[in-house]
C-alpha cells in the first residue's frame, strides 16, 4: 500500500516546479545582466502563480501625490484592483502609486550583508513616501478612511553568501536593519529563508533545508492575509498638480 500524500509533499512538489525555472537561465550563461533580468522575472512569474488574482506583481517605480519617487524596485506587489496605474513602461516597468503597494522585494545573486543593507535602503524608499486615504461610501454609509498598510520588505536571492543563514553574522546583520529599512523575509533558493516575528526572544524563525521557497511564499501570504486590503487613494490629492501648474508629479 502506498504511502498517503502529505501537504508537505504536495508543497515540494510545487517547489521543485517553481525552482526549476529560476534555475534554467543561469545554466546556459554567466553573463550577469542576462542573470539578473530574468531571475528578477522569475521571481515576478513565481509570485503571480502562487498569489491570488487579487495581487498584482511586477517590477517598477512607486510614486507619491507630493511628486516623491521610490528607487526601481525589482518585485512590487501590489493591489490591481482599486487603485489605478499611473504610467506603463514599453519594458513592462510599472508606476504605481504609493497607496497601492502591499510588499517590495530587491533581487540579488547572493544573499550577504552588503545586499542585505542594499535591499534595505531599497525598501526604505518606498515605505517613506507619502500615502493618503479617504472614506468609503457603501450601501449602509461610510468607512471611515483606513490607516495605509504596513509595507513588507524583503531580499530574494539564488545563493547565500554565508556559511550558515542561522549563524551569528547574518542574524545581526538581518536584526540591525530597523524601521523604514527593516527587511521582513528573505529567501535564499539554495541556503535558507527567514522571517522577522514580533518576538523578542525569537525574533528570527527559519525554513528546513528542503522548504527554502515554499516557506518563503507561505510566509508571506500570511503577511498579506493579516493587512487585509490597502487604504483607498484619495484621488484628489493627485489632481491637484494637474490643476496647479505649480506642482509636478515627475513622471
Amino acid at each position: 500500500m502506498n504511502n498517503p500524500i502529505t501537504i508537505r509533499d504536495v508543497f515540494i512538489a510545487k517547489q521543485r516546479h517553481l525552482l526549476a525555472a529560476l534555475e534554467i537561465v543561469p545554466s546556459f550563461t554567466d553573463h550577469g545582466t542576462t542573470i539578473g533580468d530574468d531571475t528578477e522575472a522569475n521571481w515576478v512569474r513565481v509570485l503571480q502563480e502562487f498569489l491570488p488574482a487579487r495581487y498584482g506583481v511586477a517590477k517598477g517605480i512607486v510614486m507619491d501625490s507630493c511628486g516623491a519617487r521610490s528607487e526601481q524596485i525589482d518585485v512590487i506587489i501590489y493591489d490591481p484592483q482599486y487603485s489605478p496605474l499611473l504610467a506603463r513602461a514599453a519594458s513592462g516597468d510599472l508606476f504605481i502609486p504609493a497607496e497601492a503597494v502591499y510588499a517590495v522585494f530587491e533581487v540579488k545573486q547572493e544573499m550577504n550583508r552588503p545586499f542585505m543593507d542594499y535591499a534595505g535602503s531599497k525598501i526604505a524608499s518606498v515605505r517613506r513616501l507619502h500615502r493618503t486615504s479617504v472614506a468609503i461610501q457603501h450601501a449602509g454609509g461610510v468607512y471611515d478612511p483606513k490607516e495605509p498598510i504596513p509595507i513588507l520588505g524583503g531580499l530574494l536571492t539564488t545563493r547565500n553568501g554565508w556559511a550558515d543563514l542561522q549563524g551569528q553574522a547574518p542574524i545581526a546583520s538581518i536584526l540591525a536593519l530597523e524601521g523604514e529599512r527593516r527587511v521582513d523575509l528573505g529567501c535564499a533558493l539554495q541556503g535558507g529563508s527567514f522571517r522577522r516575528t514580533g518576538d523578542p526572544t525569537q525574533p528570527l524563525q527559519h525554513s528546513d533545508a528542503e522548504t527554502t521557497l515554499i516557506y518563503f511564499l507561505l510566509s508571506a501570504f500570511e503577511r498579506l492575509q493579516a493587512v487585509g486590503t490597502v487604504a483607498a487613494v484619495d484621488m484628489a490629492a493627485y489632481l491637484t498638480p494637474l490643476a496647479d501648474p505649480s506642482r509636478d508629479l515627475g513622471v
